[in-house]
């Protein structure tokens, strides 16, 4: 097999851009520093690796197909943190399904061959001699892998697609481990990473950053390289390798420079012709348009962007050049925008993944609501609502799961949808473009008190209560309001059951004659306030939140004014509206007497779906909203259910009519 890297080309490629900045563009950029963090972090580096930082990677690859095997060659150089460091560790499996058994031969520390031992998923490297502070270091490793088992979907694949080798990686959380020895945690960016494969030569290799180099070797092999320059986090490295029909587009920014658009496709557009080659992919430069508006321009200019097919029907964010699965067009806008959060700021640990995702899932709204409208961004955040428990702070990553799309990805959206609500659009999107540019922050990583430090910086409020409530916290307000009017006095007292949410609350009065909007700030279970109504009208309604800017739950009770209470109460269940309905349905009802009351959804079987009120409640007049969720918080099929509302003496049913 071909070993395209000689020790001293690996030794120099290093040198040049660890010192040098950057072998092949012009700017040089920050480096990808660990950042000091005083919160509980995810699957700790060893102590040992907390005293370096790696600078640089570079990974060469010569894969035999007919094998499965590869020789390996690695150049990883380092700066010294702490001169106490006694031994240079690194993940690096030993054996996997995706690789087969993994064997390192030779390690070589600043030119001189050294001991090293290979165990439990880690390269260790004893130092010899104590090296000064800021040292900067280089290790080369040569290594092989093979014959591969079978592909396990996590780390390095060799695959099958339409009966042809398929060769694709997969390295996030910490599965770079499984096919190159690294740090392997987001926190731990290198500065720079060139990536060199030799194939067979009816391959095509995607993957990060620029292509340097192409070359056929005239044996029946090509060498592919590719150079990354800007800093990266272990687990968004990747390879997409396939016989691809290569084509693609142009996205032109506000400064008229050019940034190529890549994509590598199993189909050829015209045998068959997907239809997502020509909708879907075609939206990119009107996405990336519009997301550089918002968020500042895209990080990765001097390279591109594009996408790589790969053995999973989903997409995974990786630097530059997502491997995309099913590319639908909410999942082409939310992969892009994890260039900006995700890639070019990548959370500090898996604890604050909401970072990535949450901040993906809302640019899914962002696009509908500029292609399709505001009704388009009414109707994608309707999608994203989350009822159920947990935090969105990611308590324990080895434990939980870090990619739960309620608590990740769409209550983190409805965060930044509540955020934007109470600065306003010019504070909100100052706000990211603030945190996108800020330098501490631009292509390293971030926590979430440093995200709500620029909050404050920017809005000159204080979030100390929105982030706890909402990130560390966990639930949504519950509230009722009740509205009584006698004469021009309007009596509106508001009660929060459960935990009390500090928030201001847009409140819509109507009345006979006029709209009346105002802005109160509800912090406690019990508030009440006073409205002067012009004289002669009369109030028709009260709604808390008219725009749906908060997650919450919100009941209604109208108390009688005098010349009402000759009228008498009855028992009632009235029918929902709007009905049909998708996803939010009004319930209204009467109570003729103080008494203990449930209502419920339930389905055709008779087996309840969600209870939406169980308490002890007045004579009056009430309404209850049902998000179309379950008591878990999921969206339930379409289809007719029943709302049943019982108290200690009597029941009622009416039909709901749910689609979707």
């Amino acid at each position: 097999m071909k070993q395209i890297w000689t020790r001293q080309l690996l030794f120099l490629l290093g040198m040049i851009i660890s010192i040098g900045g950057n072998a092949f563009i012009d700017e040089e950029k920050p480096c990808g520093h660990a950042h000091e963090s005083q919160f509980l972090r995810d699957m700790q580096p060893t102590s040992e690796q907390e005293k370096i930082d790696i600078r640089y990677y570079g990974l060469n690859f010569d894969m035999d197909i007919a094998t499965t095997s590869m020789v390996k060659e690695f150049l990883v150089r380092f700066v010294v943190l702490d001169t106490t460091v006694e031994t240079i560790e690194l993940d690096y499996s030993t054996n996997n399904l995706g690789t087969g058994n993994i064997s390192v031969n030779t390690v070589i520390l600043e030119g001189d061959t050294v001991a090293f031992t290979h165990l439990n998923e880690m390269l260790s490297i004893p130092l010899e001699t104590t090296p000064s502070l800021g040292q900067l270091m280089t290790l080369e490793i040569f290594s092989q892998a093979g014959p591969a088992s079978n592909q396990d979907n996590y780390g390095f694949n060799w695959d099958y697609e339409s009966g042809q080798r398929s060769i694709w990686t997969k390295s996030q959380p910490y599965d770079a481990r499984k096919w190159w020895p690294c740090i392997d945690y987001p926190r731990d960016k290198a500065d720079s990473l060139d990536i060199v494969v030799t194939i067979a030569d009816n391959m095509t290799v995607a993957s990060n950053g620029r292509l340097i180099s192409n070359i056929d070797n005239a044996d029946g092999t090509r060498t592919w390289h590719y150079h990354v320059g800007y800093p990266i986090a272990t687990y968004l490295v990747s390879l997409s390798i396939y016989d691809f029909y290569v084509w693609g587009d142009i996205y032109v920014d506000a400064n008229n420079d050019t940034l190529p658009i890549e994509f590598y496709t199993y189909s050829h557009p015209d045998n068959p012709n997907p239809s997502y080659m020509t909708t879907n992919y075609g939206m990119l430069p009107d996405m990336l348009t519009l997301f550089a508006d918002k968020f500042g321009p895209y990080p990765f200019m001097d390279e591109k962007y594009g996408h790589a097919e790969w053995g999973e029907n989903w997409g995974l964010e990786h630097q530059t050049l997502t491997s995309m699965g099913n590319p639908t067009e909410r999942r082409v806008a939310h992969e892009l925008a994890h260039m900006w959060y995700g890639d070019m700021i990548t959370c500090f640990s898996y604890h604050h993944i909401w970072l990535n995702e949450g901040f993906a899932r809302y640019a899914e709204a962002l696009w509908w609501e500029e292609h399709y409208g505001p009704s388009g961004y009414r109707s994608k955040m309707a999608e994203l609502e989350y009822y159920g428990g947990g935090t969105i702070y990611v308590e324990d990553p080895e434990t939980e799961s870090i990619f739960g799309s309620n608590l990740s990805y769409n209550k983190p959206a409805w965060v930044l949808h509540m955020l934007r609500h109470i600065v306003g659009d010019e504070t909100f999107f100052e706000i990211l473009q603030t945190y996108s540019d800020d330098p501490q922050f631009k292509y390293g990583t971030a926590t979430t008190e440093e995200f709500q430090m620029v909050c404050e910086e920017v809005s000159g409020l204080d979030f100390t209560n929105f982030f706890q409530q909402w990130i560390y916290g966990q639930g949504f307000p519950h509230y009722r309001a009740y509205r009584a009017q006698t004469g021009t006095d309007l009596l509106v007292q508001t009660i929060q059951s459960g935990l009390s949410f500090d928030l201001p609350v847009d409140f819509r009065i109507t009345t006979t004659g006029s709209v009346i909007d105002t802005v109160l700030r509800i912090d406690q279970q019990f508030m009440t306030f006073n409205f002067d109504i012009p004289e002669g009208e009369i109030v028709t309604g009260l709604v808390m939140d008219p725009d749906g800017w908060i997650l919450k739950s919100t009941d209604y009770v109208v108390g009688l004014a005098e010349d009402e209470m000759a009228i008498p109460l009855a028992f009632e269940l009235e029918q929902n509206y709007p009905n049909p309905f998708n996803p939010t349905t009004t319930i209204p009802y009467t109570l003729d007497e103080q008494t203990a009351v449930k209502m419920s959804i339930l389905n055709l079987q008779g087996r309840e779906v969600i209870q939406l009120l169980n308490s002890s409640q007045d004579g009056g007049r009430y309404q209850v909203t049902w998000n179309g969720r379950d008591m878990d918080g999921n969206p339930v099929e379409a289809g007719v259910y029943l709302c049943r509302l019982e108290t200690e003496t009597r029941t009622a049913i009416t039909k709901l009519l749910l689609v979707r």
